[in-house]
C-alpha cells in the first residue's frame, strides 16, 4: 500500500465512474473498501460526483480533506462527439487534401446492401476546411515550403466565423512536423485566441484519413474537457480535497488531469475501460485468465475479450463514427442497458434500444415521469428485482408504473403484460449475445473456453441467460458488481503510449537506423511519466513494432526484444511468420517483411488491490432471507429463494433457482445453475451441464 509522505497513515483513494444513469464511487483507506451509487446529474456531472465523494467519505468516517488520490472514469469526452454539442472547429490541411474527412475510406460499411445508408457527416463541415500551400514527402523531405500568407488568410477566416479551435493536419507531418509547428507558432503570435491542435503532437502515425480524424476529435473535445476537469478540480478543492487527480484513458492506464488535457483524444472511451481493467485484475486474483467482460449499465453494455490475462489493445477504434488512431482497449459497445426503451416499429414489431431513459426521467418505475417501458421495468414485472431493496433501499421503485408502461405496449401488440416483459428481455439479451459473438466467434475464439464476468448495475440480471445462449458454463460475479468499473480505476497504472511511423524493410540495416527513433520515443515516454509524477527509476518501458508482408494493408504488433537488434531481426522475422499464421491461417516465407510503426508503452506502477481476502468457512448452504415468485424465460412463474450478499460467508453455496441481492445490483440464477461464494467474495456460478 502506498503511504503518504507526511505521516504513516495509509493512502486514502477514491474512484468515481460516471455512467449515463448512476455515478459509482469506491473508497479504500487500507482498512476498508466502501462502495456506493449516486444518481448522475446530467446538467453538471460534477455535482453528482462531489455528492458521491462527500457521502462516501462520511460513511467511511473521514473528512474529504483526507483523500490523497482521486481516480475518475467518464463518458464525458465520448458524449461530446456522439451528441455533437460543442461549437464547430476549423481544419487546416495541405492543398488538395481538403476533402480527406469527407471521402474517408470510400467504404459502404457496415452494410453494403443498404440503399438508405449514408455516411456520418464529417466532424468539420467543408466551408471550415481550408488549404495551405506546402508539401512534405513521406521521407520527411520538404518538397515545397509553407506559404505563410495562406496560413494568415485561414486564421483570419476562422476569426470572422467565430471559430476558436483549429485542427492542423498536413500531409506526411508524422515524418517531419516543421510546417505544422510553424502554423502553431503563427497562431500563438498573431491569433492568441485560437486553440490549435497539430497532428504531429496528437499522433505521429501514417494513414491520412485516420490521422486527420484523430486530430479533429482532439481539437473538438480539448476545450470542453479542459473546462470540465478544471471545474471538477475546483469543486474538489472547495470541499478540502487537495489530492492527486487521475483520469482513466482509452489504453487502460491513468494519467493526471494536468497531463491529460494535452492529449484529449486519449480520454475517449475513458468511461468503459475501468471495468475491463478491474475484471482482468479480479480474474488474475481468482486464477482465471480467459474472461469475457460483460458490463451492463443503465444506458449501454460493453463487452471485451481477455485472453491469458492480457488486456486486449488495438491501435484503431472509433468514437461517434470517427476513427481515432490511439491505443485503446478492444471492446464492443451496444445500446442495451437497464434504461433501454422498449418501442414498437411499424405497429407490429417490438424493439429495444438503443434509445435510453437515462437517469432523468429514468425507467417508468422510478416515478419521475417516464412512461415508456425499459429493461428495468421488464425485470421488475417479472419479479427479478425487489422494489424495496433497489440500491439497498436508497431508491423506491413503483411496480404499478412498470405494469402500466408494459400494458400499453402489450395492448398494441395484442399480447399479455408478461409476454411483453419477456419479449423485451429476450431482445436485449439477443443483442448482447451478438456482441459477444463479435468479439469471440468472429475472431476464431470459442466462448465456451471463457468465463463470463458479469458486472454493472444490470449485468447479474442477464448473465445466466447470456451464458446459456453461448454455451458458456461458468460465470464470475465480483464482490460489488455494480461498482467494478470504479474499483477497476484503482487497479490501473499510469500508462503512456507513443508511436512513430517508420516504413522500412525488416533487415540487418534497420538495426542501425532504428536506434534514433527508439531514443526519441524513450525521451517522450520519460517526459510523460515525469509529468505524472513518476520517477525514471520506477518506469517500466516496452517497445514493439508493427510489421506486415510487403504489399499488405494491415499489420501485426510484436514486442521488440533485446536480441532483435543484435541478430538483425532474424528471430523477430520468424516470430512474425508464426503470428501471421496463427491469426490469418498462412505464412509467406519468401515474402519480405516490412516495418511500418515503432511503438513504446511506458508504465508507472501505482495500482492498488481494492479487494480483500476472507477466510474460507465450511461449504454450507447459504440462508435465504425470503422467497419470491419469479417469471423465468419459458414463461412459467416459479418460487425463487432470495439471498442477501451482505449476509453470506465465503464457502457458502447457493442452489438455483435463486435471486442474490447486492446493495448496488441483483443476480438472477435460474434453474440449472449453482453458485458458491469464494474467499475473494466473488460468486462463482456453474451450469449443471458442466
Amino acid at each position: 500500500m502506498h503511504h503518504d509522505s507526511s505521516d504513516s497513515r495509509p493512502t486514502v483513494s477514491v474512484a468515481v465512474d460516471t455512467g449515463g444513469t448512476h455515478t459509482d464511487v469506491v473508497l479504500i483507506d487500507g482498512t476498508q473498501t466502501i462502495t456506493m451509487k449516486v444518481p448522475t446529474t446530467p446538467s453538471d456531472i460534477s455535482t453528482g460526483i462531489i455528492d458521491g465523494v462527500k457521502k462516501i467519505a462520511a460513511r467511511a468516517g473521514i473528512p474529504v480533506s483526507r483523500i490523497d488520490r482521486f481516480f475518475y472514469g467518464s463518458t464525458f469526452a465520448t458524449n461530446l462527439i456522439v451528441e455533437g454539442t460543442e461549437a464547430h472547429i476549423g481544419l487546416i490541411t495541405t492543398k488538395g487534401f481538403r476533402d480527406v474527412l469527407q471521402i474517408a475510406r470510400a467504404s459502404r460499411k457496415p452494410d453494403v446492401y443498404d440503399i438508405h445508408w449514408r455516411p456520418n457527416p464529417p466532424l468539420v463541415p467543408r466551408h471550415l476546411r481550408l488549404e495551405v500551400s506546402e508539401r512534405t514527402l513521406h521521407t520527411g523531405e520538404i518538397l515545397s515550403e509553407l506559404n505563410d500568407d495562406d496560413v494568415h488568410a485561414a486564421f483570419r477566416f476562422f476569426r470572422e466565423e467565430g471559430i476558436s479551435a483549429v485542427a492542423v493536419c498536413l500531409l506526411h507531418a508524422y515524418a517531419n512536423p516543421v510546417h505544422e509547428q510553424r502554423i502553431k507558432a503563427i497562431a500563438a503570435a498573431d491569433y492568441p485566441e485560437m486553440e490549435v491542435s497539430i497532428s504531429s503532437d496528437v499522433v505521429r502515425e501514417f494513414r491520412e484519413y485516420e490521422r486527420t480524424s484523430t486530430t479533429c476529435v482532439s481539437a473538438f473535445i480539448k476545450k470542453p474537457i479542459e473546462k470540465h476537469l478544471e471545474r471538477l478540480t475546483e469543486a474538489l478543492k472547495a470541499e478540502g480535497a487537495n489530492c492527486i487527480r487521475y483520469i482513466m484513458r482509452a489504453n487502460g492506464g491513468v494519467s493526471t488531469f494536468e497531463r491529460s488535457v494535452s492529449h484529449p483524444a486519449a480520454l475517449t472511451h475513458s468511461g468503459v475501460m475501468g471495468g475491463i481493467v478491474g475484471a482482468t485484475a479480479l480474474g488474475r486474483r481468482c486464477g482465471i485468465k480467459n474472461l469475457i467482460t460483460f458490463d451492463m449499465g443503465g444506458t449501454s453494455t460493453d463487452i471485451s475479450l481477455i485472453t491469458d490475462g492480457e488486456l486486449p489493445l488495438t491501435s484503431r477504434s472509433t468514437v461517434g463514427g470517427n476513427p481515432v488512431l490511439i491505443p485503446a482497449l478492444d471492446m464492443v459497445t451496444i445500446g442495451a442497458g437497464g434504461g433501454s426503451l422498449g418501442w414498437i416499429e411499424g405497429g407490429t414489431a417490438m424493439r429495444v434500444g438503443p434509445r435510453s431513459a437515462g437517469s432523468v426521467p429514468g425507467p417508468a418505475c422510478y416515478g419521475q415521469g417516464g412512461e415508456s417501458p425499459t429493461v428495468t421495468d421488464a425485470n421488475l414485472v417479472c419479479g427479478r428485482l425487489n422494489s424495496e431493496y433497489f440500491l439497498a433501499g436508497a431508491r423506491e421503485l413503483h411496480p404499478q408504473l412498470s405494469e402500466q408502461a408494459l400494458d400499453k405496449m402489450a395492448q398494441q401488440l395484442n399480447i399479455t403484460r408478461t409476454q411483453a416483459a419477456l419479449g423485451m428481455l429476450a431482445i436485449a439479451e439477443a443483442h448482447m449475445a451478438d456482441a459477444v459473438r463479435l468479439v469471440s466467434i468472429e475472431r476464431g475464439v470459442d466462448p465456451r473456453d471463457y468465463t463470463l464476468v458479469a458486472f454493472g448495475g444490470a449485468g447479474g440480471l442477464h448473465a445466466a441467460s447470456l451464458a446459456e445462449a453461448l454455451n458458456i458454463r461458468s460465470i464470475l460475479v465480483p464482490p460489488a458488481p455494480g461498482n467494478l468499473s470504479a474499483s477497476g480505476l484503482l487497479c490501473a497504472d499510469v500508462r503512456h503510449d507513443f508511436v512513430q511511423s517508420m516504413v522500412s524493410a525488416l533487415n540487418a540495416e534497420l538495426a542501425n537506423s532504428i536506434g534514433a527513433v527508439l531514443e526519441d520515443l524513450r525521451a517522450q515516454a520519460y517526459a510523460a511519466l515525469e509529468g505524472d509524477g513518476i520517477a525514471a527509476a520506477d518506469a517500466i518501458i516496452k517497445f514493439s513494432l508493427d510489421l506486415r508482408y510487403v504489399g499488405q494493408n494491415y499489420e501485426l504488433n510484436l514486442d521488440l526484444e533485446a536480441c532483435d537488434l543484435d541478430d538483425g531481426f532474424v528471430q523477430m522475422a520468424e516470430r512474425f511468420h508464426v503470428a501471421h499464421e496463427r491469426v490469418y491461417g498462412y505464412r509467406l516465407n519468401a515474402r519480405a517483411i516490412q516495418l511500418v510503426n515503432v511503438r513504446i508503452t511506458a508504465f508507472g506502477p501505482i495500482a492498488v488491490d481494492p479487494w480483500t481476502t476472507e477466510s474460507l468457512e465450511a461449504a454450507t448452504p447459504a440462508q435465504p432471507v425470503g422467497e419470491r415468485q419469479v417469471v423465468i424465460n419459458t414463461g412459467d412463474t416459479i418460487p425463487f429463494s432470495v439471498y442477501r450478499f451482505t449476509d453470506m460467508k465465503p464457502g457458502q453455496t447457493i442452489a438455483a433457482p435463486a435471486i442474490i441481492e447486492y446493495p448496488g445490483s441483483t443476480v438472477f440464477m435460474p434453474p440449472g445453475w449453482s453458485g458458491q461464494l469464494d474467499t475473494n467474495l466473488c460468486i462463482r456460478m456453474q451450469h449443471a451441464g458442466n
